[in-house]
């Protein structure tokens, strides 16, 4: 899927953590994992479901899948579709689309956001810029070959430069062919290397998609959403055709029916090891709900008289509510004793296999491991609070976000961007930190300067409880809080800070940009004033993590090899952005009691607004032409798949290879916001897609697109 709020939630100490998530091997449930095709489980699918996969089905299905590259900040934003037309048309999400390209192609008359758009012919089908599509020609293993180049001698930089090179010489050698591109990714931190040959299509066309509200949802299954698009790839300013793509049936899966599915996966943090788990059980996430009810209190109490002041805090709290969740729900999945005992267990195989074969370097790295999650675990959760590590501000909504982004009130991480840029201007450009370079100063530019007013009160509610977070975390002792507090209580210190601060003031703001560092630093205010001297204090954590980080980079590598040598080709690895198959069955779930069912009609667009009576939550256009459609169709359905963020725009194909839907993703389902970390977890995963029946009735019903409906049926135009 595009990254979602949901799947940006990282919990303490991401970066770092995120190099020790591939390694424990675990007993899953059948359906859990995202494979390589060349090691895809037909054994376990043939015994379970009685279908056997044949080599030549999973290639086929591997070729007709693609993978989005859009990018946004130097980030991959992911995303998967399929190719299901022999003239190149691509069947994928809306959401996979970004906003602000969609934004691009708007018109005096045409905004695609409010009411869709439909390609009648070739020439209207609008190019898309910055947008290219990646399919599978072939992939090999090279794990060999890159392990031979490095000798055993070579260690540190050494090794890591010779791996490299043999990377980049093998990419070169394998993409010689036009109009291909040509990666070795790592997987299990270099126990394995996979080539992957890819044919890369540059042009993009938009040809489908839905107005917004018909797309978007208003909560979890079985709320309706028609969340698709169809773009065609170019190539030398006409159709592409590709050799593989797959046929779309409209007919519904049964529940109870294996489904199977081809994407592109972003990225997954599947394997935690027991200490980090421990850590974000006992201490991050406890913390982050904590923080998070503290603040909706805080700003329910401001909403309290009503009015203007409620609905000028309405979004927000909205946001916080929904942060709330995800940390309360990642919390749930993380203590539910099932799969803690899964992890401790399975690392503990891990373990006595390396101690069976006295292999002590190895063991020494978990045991570092242990230490560090131990010793620094408090810390990692502060600096994640207080900002020390992570992606600007700006740059939150497409990397990997750490609560405390989403937490921070708005003139506070105003000033904190300030005091950093001071700094990073003095460096030279190749030294400067992410989003601080001289191609990020447009969207620095536009974050800091352009956006509207802030509300004052708002403010020194959120600030309040920023610093109330902060007391509990650090203590009232400590130089930090002590810092940010002088000397007040959180309320009374919020206030005077807001109050007397300019920079909820855009041209103050502009004014302070402007400024060479020795005026800056002789600029008063209050706020800037208390963040410089909490700042000063920081350093000690600052230097503390990144110590940290450095060994779990290299002391986690070490343990992601030595487990995978343990598991060999026993388990899928974690998501690289590359194209993996998965598989599971048509189900439902219960939830407090109830039947959640596995179907959501096209008739529950129109039964939600006639419940509610608002109107406001079907889409303009069918409600116009309701009276065409076939509400009995089959508008989503849910499976028991393994899907995660990248997943978005996947292919759902039956036993017999045809596409029945399209994946919208884990989030659009209870309990999804700890999918990355785990499967089997809490609450029950399940996958949400839209069903092929509903995009064929309602290209042909809502519309007006009978030569879209033609092509998908027919396979060609």
């Amino acid at each position: 899927m595009s990254i979602r709020i949901f799947s940006h939630c990282r919990t303490a100490f991401r970066l770092a953590s995120a190099m020790l998530l591939s390694w424990i091997m675990v007993e899953a449930r059948a359906e859990e994992g995202f494979w390589l095709f060349s090691q895809a489980p037909v054994e376990e699918i043939a015994s379970k479901y009685g279908v056997r996969l044949k080599p030549e089905w999973l290639d086929h299905l591997q070729k007709a899948t693609v993978r989005f590259n859009s990018k946004r900040f130097d980030v991959y934003i992911g995303g998967s579709g399929s190719f299901v037309s022999a003239d190149g048309l691509v069947l994928t999400n809306r959401h996979v689309i970004p906003r602000h390209v969609f934004a691009l192609l708007d018109a005096p008359d045409r905004n695609i956001g409010r009411d869709g758009y439909v390609a009648h012919r070739t020439e209207e089908e609008l190019k898309i810029p910055g947008l290219s599509l990646d399919a599978v020609v072939s992939g090999a293993d090279v794990t060999e070959r890159v392990v031979a180049r490095v000798p055993v001698s070579a260690v540190g930089g050494d090794a890591e430069r010779m791996r490299r090179e043999m990377i980049a010489e093998i990419e070169r050698g394998a993409s010689s062919a036009p109009g291909t591109s040509a990666e070795v990714v790592a997987l299990d931190a270099g126990a394995r290397y996979i080539l992957y040959v890819h044919r890369r299509y540059l042009d993009i066309r938009l040809v489908f998609a839905p107005e917004a509200a018909a797309a978007q949802r208003p909560d979890d299954h079985p709320a309706p959403a028609f969340d698709v698009a169809l773009v065609r790839a170019y190539e030398n300013d006409v159709p592409a055709h590709p050799q593989h793509f797959l046929r779309l049936s409209a007919r519904t899966p049964a529940e109870g029916e294996p489904i199977f599915v081809g994407g592109a996966p972003t990225r997954s943090n599947r394997r935690v090891t027991v200490p980090e788990l421990e850590a974000q059980r006992h201490v991050d996430l406890p913390h982050w709900v904590k923080a998070y009810a503290r603040l909706h209190s805080r700003l329910a109490a401001f909403a309290a008289p009503g009015g203007e002041q409620a609905r000028a805090v309405e979004r927000l709290i909205a946001k916080t509510a929904f942060m709330r969740m995800i940390a309360e729900d990642r919390l749930a999945s993380f203590q539910d004793e099932r799969f803690y005992s899964a992890r401790v267990a399975a690392e503990r195989r891990v373990r006595d296999a390396l101690a069976e074969r006295n292999d002590a370097a190895s063991l020494a790295a978990f045991e570092t491991l242990d230490e560090l999650w131990s010793e620094r675990r408090e810390d990692m959760f502060r600096g994640e609070l207080l900002g020390l590590r992570g992606p600007p501000p700006w740059q939150k909504y497409v990397a990997d976000l750490p609560f405390g982004l989403e937490f921070a009130p708005t003139l506070y991480s105003y000033g904190k961007t300030f005091l950093t840029l001071r700094r990073q201007r003095e460096l030279p450009e190749e030294s400067r930190m992410a989003g601080y370079r001289e191609k990020d100063r447009a969207d620095l530019e536009s974050w800091l300067l352009d956006p509207e007013p802030v509300d004052l009160g708002i403010e020194a509610a959120h600030l309040a409880s920023f610093f109330e977070s902060v007391v509990e975390a650090l203590g009232a002792e400590h130089p930090i809080a002590r810092a940010a507090l002088g000397g007040a209580s959180p309320e009374r210190r919020a206030t005077e800070l807001i109050r007397g601060t300019r920079l909820g003031d855009r041209e103050f703001r502009r004014a302070l940009y402007a400024l060479d560092r020795a005026d800056f630093d002789a600029t008063s205010d209050p706020l800037l004033a208390a963040l410089r001297d909490m700042e000063r204090e920081e350093s000690a954590i600052g230097e503390a993590l990144r110590a940290s980080e450095s060994l779990l980079r290299s002391e986690g590598a070490r343990a992601r090899r030595a487990a995978a040598s343990v598991a060999k080709d026993a388990a899928y690895p974690d998501a690289t952005r590359t194209i993996r198959f998965g598989f599971g069955v048509v189900e439902g779930w219960s939830r407090g009691g109830a039947t959640v069912p596995a179907f959501t009609p096209i008739g529950a667009y129109f039964a939600r607004s006639d419940r509610d009576g608002s109107g406001e939550t079907t889409p303009p256009r069918w409600s116009r032409h309701g009276e065409r459609l076939d509400s009995a169709v089959t508008l989503d359905f849910v499976s028991t798949a393994d899907v995660v963020a990248g997943h978005s725009g996947s292919a759902t194909v039956d036993a017999e290879g045809r596409l029945v839907g399209v994946v919208f993703g884990p989030g659009a389902t209870e309990g999804a916001t700890a999918s990355d970390c785990a499967y089997d977890a809490g609450k029950p995963r399940r996958a949400a897609h839209v069903a092929a029946a509903a995009v064929v009735e309602a290209l042909a019903s809502v519309y007006d697109a009978p030569h879209l409906v033609r092509e998908l049926l027919r396979g060609d135009r």
